[in-house]
């Protein structure tokens, strides 16, 4: 769905993106990953042209978006960014509806739609459709956003550190909600952190990327394999990368047969990282499987 062909961006002698080529699957959630100023947001703004390459080629659907007018790429492209920036005037329908309106959708149309993306994200139409956005929280107002950029239904939803400034219940409440509209409507998500635990909640696909080249991509467990490279090792530090593998790894791939008396039971498709977390909780060196056998804390240890 969206493929960067040695896209380079420079700002003076420094190239903030340098020949980056990457393939985003589509329906998938690509994640870009980095500390700041590593090129991620210079990245993905140069898919709504917002920024425009200096040389390489961005492909969109199979078509060259520099061939497009940028008002009409957009139209075609969800957009939410860390601040929100909805029109403080305007109240929280009209906010949703900018892009239907430019569209010339009719009005009925438009009034549906905008019930149907306030439920999707879990904002009551009836208790939200006409309060300003000063009425609402962080979290809220977020969601808002959400809705305003899934309104027209566009394939790629483009997404800059969008849950960064909100505390962090509400930012892992807002993961989840992200994660369950995705399965539910199948967009094309690239999504820019520098928070691991988010890149790895979220992420189909993670591409990493440091002084604007990009390290590593793939999926989260091929990403954080043992061979990991220096770059990635620093990223996630030595010390909590086995960790976070853990995540990505089935718990059932390393278990044994036989019974564990007496012990806690896993539910079913747990990961390691999981399965580890609740042998803290519990106490114990080992966990019952749901369709039966045993996992013990060196299995975790030994995967790790």
């Amino acid at each position: 769905m969206i493929r960067f062909d040695a896209v380079t961006k420079r700002y003076g002698p420094r190239a903030a993106v340098d020949a980056v080529s990457l393939e985003v699957r589509a329906r998938r959630i690509c994640v870009l990953l980095g500390e700041s100023g590593s090129g991620k947001s210079t990245l993905m703004r140069m898919v709504n042209r917002l920024v425009e390459p200096d040389s390489g080629r961005i492909m969109l659907d199979g078509r060259d978006i520099a061939g497009v007018p940028p008002e009409a790429l957009r139209h075609g492209i969800g957009y939410v960014i860390q601040s929100v920036g909805l029109f403080p005037h305007w109240r929280v329908a009209q906010n949703v509806a900018t892009v239907p309106r430019l569209l010339g959708w009719e009005d009925a149309r438009v009034a549906a739609r905008v019930d149907a993306l306030l439920d999707l994200v879990g904002l009551p139409p009836d208790r939200f459709r006409d309060r300003l956005p000063h009425e609402l929280s962080g979290g809220q107002a977020q969601r808002v956003g959400l809705a305003r950029a899934l309104a027209a239904d566009p394939p790629v939803l483009l997404m800059d550190e969008p849950f960064s400034a909100l505390d962090p219940g509400i930012r892992r409440e807002l993961q989840g909600a992200l994660r369950d509209i995705h399965a539910g409507t199948d967009k094309t998500i690239l999504f820019v952190t520098h928070d691991v635990e988010e890149a790895l909640l979220l992420a189909d696909e993670l591409a990493v990327m440091q002084d604007g080249r990009l390290i590593a991509h793939g999926r989260p467990g091929e990403v954080l394999a043992r061979d990991a490279g220096p770059a990635v090792r620093h990223l996630f530090g030595e010390q909590t990368l086995a960790f976070h593998r853990l995540g990505t790894l089935p718990a059932a791939g390393a278990a044994r047969p036989g019974e564990a008396a007496a012990a806690p039971l896993l539910p079913e498709g747990a990961t390691l990282k999981q399965a580890l977390m609740l042998m803290l909780e519990h106490g114990t060196d080992q966990l019952a499987m749901p369709g039966g056998g045993a996992l013990h804390l060196s299995d975790i240890l030994a995967a790790a």
